[in-house]
This record gives structure tokens, C-alpha cells and sequence, in this order.
């Protein structure tokens, strides 16, 4: 008893501990409504529940940027500018020594296109011959365009309405317009072509199948000329090969054999 009334206050401080556990356990265990309700309203965070929107970011300044990135000037870095390509000193076959600057002064770039001419597929109706079933329609054929020479020469040839294709397997008789023996057109398709063409009687058919080329060389110490050059021809100046590789109306493009290098030449 002694020790009890000695130590009283902690008797009271272990009492009041009890009811507070005694009234917390009650609070939290309260089945009631008004008691979950708190405890609901205790646990929402209704700042983190609401949504913020954040502003629209202004894109102006990057738009802007990408505009001029798409407009910027493109860097050449071709003749004259010397940095990757260094000025050239050739030695013409004269002896004196030549600036290459601009890279038309020797080379490709130096040959001069003076003139184009067409060359054309001509096909024309000569006539007809035999009776019957033996009925040969003649027509003259001329392709200037052709790689071979004796190929570009004009040929006469014969087809029948029954066999379609011509004697030399030049074309192709599809349809024959009009009387068979007076016939007024025909629709054929030529060897190699995927369309048909009309001949008429009494009109030549033609066409342009390509052109051939006449070109100049003429620098310090060499002048060369090339008259009606085709596809397919090389020619040897500026102590290089060239190959042409196509011409057009007013266009020849040449292929140099050392570095494989195409050039326009445009006509003057």
C-alpha cells in the first residue's frame, strides 16, 4: 500500500491511457452511418481527385523554326566552291597549262550539241494481190531508228488476213477495215510495241522513234566533230571515252567512261 500511494499519479495516467483506447476503439468500430460517412470524408483527398487542365503550350516559336528549316537554302557544295573539289590544272595537248574552274572548260562539259535530227518509223500500204483465200496485203516498212544498218534500209513485206503476222515478223495484222480486196485502213501492232497503229490507204504512217546527234569538241590544241551520232555510239576526246546514252530534241546525255559521270549537253 505503501508503494501504491507512492506512485499514485502512475495509477491515473494508466487509467486515463485505458479510456482513451476505450473511446478510440469505439469511434472506429461505430457501425453507425454518421461514423462511416466521417471516415470517408477523412480519407477522400478531393484536391488530388479534381483534375487540373493545363494550359495550351505555345508552339509558336518551334512552328517557326521548322518553317525556315524547310525553306533553308541547300549547301552546294559543287564548282566553284573548292573545298571537296579543288581546282583542276590540265596540260592541253598544245602544252599550255588550263584552269579547270567550272568544269566545262575541258571534258563533257566542253562539247558543243549544234544539232538533233528525228529518225522515224514509216509504214505504208502498196497494195493488194492474189484472189480467195490467197490474198496478200503489201506494205513497205522503213525504221531508221533500228541498231543494225541493213536493218534501217525500207523492206517490203506481205501478210494475209489467215497467218496475221507478216513475212519478215515485222508487225502484226490485227483488223483489216473495209473490203478485203479494197481495203481502207489496218490496225496493226508492231513487233516490240504494246499499242496497235492505223495505216491508211493512200497515207504513209509515221512516226518518231528516236534522233541522232551532231556534236562539236574544239579547245586548245584539239577540235574534233561528230555528225549524226546515235545511241549507243562512244566518242574519244579530251583523252577519255564517252558513251552516249541518250538523246532527246534538244538534249544529248554522255557518260564518261573514266569516272561514269553522266553530263546534258543542251542544244545551242
Amino acid at each position: 500500500m505503501e508503494q501504491l500511494k507512492e506512485h499514485y499519479e502512475k495509477i491515473i495516467l494508466g487509467l486515463a491511457m485505458l479510456a482513451l483506447v476505450y473511446v478510440a476503439y469505439g469511434i472506429v468500430m461505430d457501425p453507425s452511418k454518421e461514423s462511416i460517412e466521417k471516415q470517408k470524408q477523412a480519407r477522400s483527398r478531393p484536391d488530388l481527385e479534381s483534375k487540373k487542365e493545363m494550359p495550351e503550350m505555345d508552339m509558336s516559336d518551334y512552328r517557326a523554326t521548322l518553317a525556315r528549316l524547310e525553306n533553308a537554302k541547300a549547301l552546294n557544295l559543287g564548282n566553284p566552291h573548292n573545298l571537296f573539289n579543288p581546282v583542276q590544272w590540265r596540260v592541253a595537248r598544245d602544252g599550255t597549262v588550263l584552269k579547270v574552274e567550272s568544269g566545262n572548260e575541258i571534258g563533257a562539259g566542253a562539247i558543243v550539241l549544234s544539232e538533233t535530227k528525228p529518225l522515224y518509223l514509216k509504214v505504208e500500204y502498196r497494195g493488194t494481190s492474189g484472189t480467195g483465200q490467197n490474198i496478200r496485203y503489201r506494205f513497205a516498212v522503213t525504221r531508221e531508228s533500228a541498231k543494225k544498218k541493213r536493218e534501217r534500209l525500207r523492206m517490203t513485206t506481205t501478210a494475209t488476213k489467215e497467218s496475221n503476222k507478216d513475212t519478215r515478223d515485222l508487225f502484226t495484222l490485227l483488223k483489216i477495215e473495209g473490203d478485203k480486196l479494197a481495203p481502207a485502213a489496218f490496225q496493226l501492232r508492231l513487233a516490240g510495241d504494246p499499242g496497235a497503229i492505223t495505216v491508211e490507204k493512200g497515207k504513209l504512217f509515221q512516226r518518231i522513234d528516236g534522233y541522232t546527234a551532231s556534236l562539236a569538241y574544239d579547245t586548245r590544241g584539239e577540235k574534233k566533230s561528230y555528225v549524226n551520232k546515235r545511241v549507243g555510239d562512244k566518242l574519244f576526246f579530251a583523252e577519255d571515252g564517252h558513251n552516249i546514252v541518250a538523246i532527246g530534241e534538244r538534249e544529248v546525255v554522255l557518260s564518261t567512261a573514266s569516272t561514269s559521270k553522266r553530263t546534258s549537253i543542251r542544244l545551242r
